[in-house]
C-alpha cells in the first residue's frame, strides 16, 4: 500500500531527519523505504522519532503508522534486521571447529554489537526501552537472535544440533543478551569470557545429555 507524498514537503527534494541527510527519493515512499530510512536514522546515532521519519519520507504520520506501526515496533524491526546482518557476518568469519566455532560466532556477535556505537548509545539513552526490545521473548529481536543461534549450531554441529532443543536455544539467547546489555547500560564492558564459559557449559552438558 502506498500513499501520495505530503505536498508541503515535495516529492523530489532531498530531505533531512535531524542531522541525517537523505537524497531525493528515486521511487514513491513505501513501507520498505520507511524501514530503510528508519535504519539509516538509527545507525547514524540519532534518536528515531516518528514525526521526523514521516517528514523525511514526505508522508503523513497516519500513513507511516499504517505502514510500519508505532515507534517501538519500528525500533524492534530495525534491531532485528541489524541483528540478522551481524549474525551472518560473524558466522561467515568464525574460526575453529564444532563447539569452538559456535563459541567464536557467539563471541564475535556479542563483541561487535556491544561496541556498535548506535546500539550502545540507544541502550544508554533509553535503557528501559532497550532492555524491553532486546529481552522480550516473543519480540522480533529475540526471534532474530534465536534464528542466528540455531543457524550457527546447524553449521558448526551438523551431526548434533538436533540434540539442542528450542528451549536451550532460548536460554542461550536470554543469558547472552542479559550478560551483554545489562553492563553496557551502566557503562561497563560486557563480561564476554564469563558469557562464553556459561554458553560452553550449557552446550557441553546438553550434548552429553540432551534430556538433562
Amino acid at each position: 500500500m502506498t500513499s501520495s507524498p505530503d505536498p508541503t514537503t515535495g516529492s523530489s527534494a532531498a530531505r533531512t531527519a535531524g542531522s541525517v541527510p537523505f537524497p531525493a527519493p528515486l521511487r514513491r515512499p513505501d513501507p520498505e523505504m520507511a524501514m530503510e530510512y528508519a535504519t539509516r536514522i538509527f545507525v547514524s546515532g540519532e534518536r528515531l522519532d516518528m514525526q521526523t521519519l514521516a517528514a523525511a519520507l514526505g508522508v503523513g504520520r497516519t500513513t507511516l503508522y499504517r505502514w510500519v506501526g508505532g515507534r517501538e515496533e519500528v525500533l524492534g524491526d530495525v534491531l532485528a534486521s541489524l541483528s540478522r546482518e551481524v549474525w551472518a557476518g560473524c558466522q561467515a568469519h568464525a574460526t575453529g571447529e564444532g563447539v569452538e566455532r559456535a563459541l567464536d560466532t557467539f563471541r564475535r556477535f556479542m563483541d561487535h554489537t556491544s561496541q556498535f556505537p548506535a546500539l550502545r548509545d540507544f541502550a544508554r539513552r533509553e535503557p528501559a526501552l532497550a532492555l524491553k526490545l532486546l529481552m522480550q521473548p516473543d519480540g522480533p529481536v529475540a526471534g532474530s537472535l534465536r534464528d542466528g543461534v540455531a543457524a550457527a549450531l546447524r553449521e558448526t554441529l551438523p551431526d548434533q544440533h538436533d540434540r539442542i532443543s528450542d528451549e536451550i536455544v532460548d536460554i542461550l539467547v536470554q543469558v547472552g543478551t542479559a550478560l551483554e546489555w545489562a553492563p553496557v547500560i551502566i557503562g561497563d564492558p560486557p563480561p564476554l569470557d564469563r558469557a562464553m564459559r556459561l554458553v560452553r557449559a550449557l552446550l557441553e552438558v546438553t550434548l552429553r545429555d540432551p534430556a538433562g
